[in-house]
């Protein structure tokens, strides 16, 4: 099925192609995709920065409740 070899001539129809379709977005199109981009990579940022944050304040609840259960401890 995809046995034929990579080809320069293969590789110049894709990038031949990819140039066709780019040639057709107008600005609003760009300005869409951008967007698009934008927004999702500042929903993985978000996502990171919350998951990190979560962990840290995790381990300072779990420090502060060692620390009560320590002074609790008669003796």
């Amino acid at each position: 099925m995809f046995n034929k070899p990579f080809t320069l001539f293969g590789a110049g129809g894709y990038l031949g192609s990819a140039i066709a379709v780019c040639d057709q977005l107008t600005l609003a199109d760009v300005s869409i995709l951008v967007g698009i981009v934008t927004a999702l990579l500042s929903s993985i940022v978000n996502l990171l920065y919350t998951w990190r944050k979560d962990r840290r304040e995790q381990r300072a609840s779990d420090l502060a409740a060692a620390r009560i259960e320590k002074e609790r401890e008669p003796g």
